[in-house]
C-alpha cells in the first residue's frame, strides 16, 4: 500500500501514534531524570536563560560590527550554497 509508513500504519493516524510515543518516551526519560535526582525542569530553564544571553551577547556583537556579520553570513551562504548544489 502506497500511503503505509514502516508499521504498517496508513496517513495522518501514523503520525500521530508516532507522535504519542515520542511523547511517551520524553515523559519516561524525564521521569528516569527525576527519579535519580536530576530536576528537568530546571535543567530546561538553564537551557532557556543560557540561549537568551547567547542572543543578547549576538545581537550586541552584530550592532557593533555589522559589516563582519555581514561577511560571516555571505560565507555560510555560499559554503552552504555549494554543498547543497552538489
Amino acid at each position: 500500500m502506497a500511503d503505509e509508513n514502516e508499521f504498517g500504519q496508513t496517513g495522518g493516524d501514523g503520525k500521530r501514534s508516532q507522535m504519542q510515543a515520542a511523547q511517551a518516551a520524553a515523559s519516561e526519560v524525564s521521569e528516569n531524570l527525576k527519579s535519580v535526582g536530576i530536576d528537568t525542569d530546571r535543567m530546561t530553564e538553564a537551557a532557556g536563560e543560557q540561549v537568551s544571553e547567547l542572543q543578547s551577547l549576538l545581537m550586541a556583537e552584530i550592532r557593533a560590527q555589522p559589516l563582519r556579520a555581514l561577511a560571516w553570513a555571505a560565507a555560510a551562504g555560499v559554503i552552504f550554497g555549494f554543498w547543497a548544489a552538489k
